[in-house]
């Protein structure tokens, strides 16, 4: 299940990526929303999973802090351009940070096995 997620992660988040570079200017629930949505979702599910399984606390902690300040972000970004540059940045670092977790999520499992 854990790698679901971080290939959710992955594929949402680059698609989510391309199209904001591509359809920034478009109003209204686009698809990049909706990505972004799904990789804020996964991230927070890897995060609180974290938190379950006692790995890797503090990121997992700052993660959920990161899903929230991504989405905030994001819906506040059409106000110039340092909100779109630091939303595309939250976007990145929240794929990096699902990456770290889902790691330490699978290597915990894997020493346990």
């Amino acid at each position: 299940m854990i790698k679901r997620l971080q290939w959710l992660t992955r594929i949402a988040g680059l698609g989510a990526l391309l199209l904001g570079l591509m359809l920034s200017r478009i109003p209204g629930l686009s698809p990049h929303m909706i990505l972004g949505c799904i990789v804020v979702l996964a991230l927070t599910i890897i995060a609180l999973w974290a938190l379950a399984v006692r790995v890797r606390i503090p990121v997992a902690i700052a993660a959920i802090i990161w899903a929230a300040a991504t989405i905030y972000v994001g819906m506040m970004k059409n106000r110039g351009t340092p909100g779109e540059i630091a939303h595309v940045l939250l976007g990145i670092g929240a794929i990096g940070l699902a990456e770290i977790l889902a790691g330490a999520i699978s290597r915990k499992r894997a020493s346990l096995a």
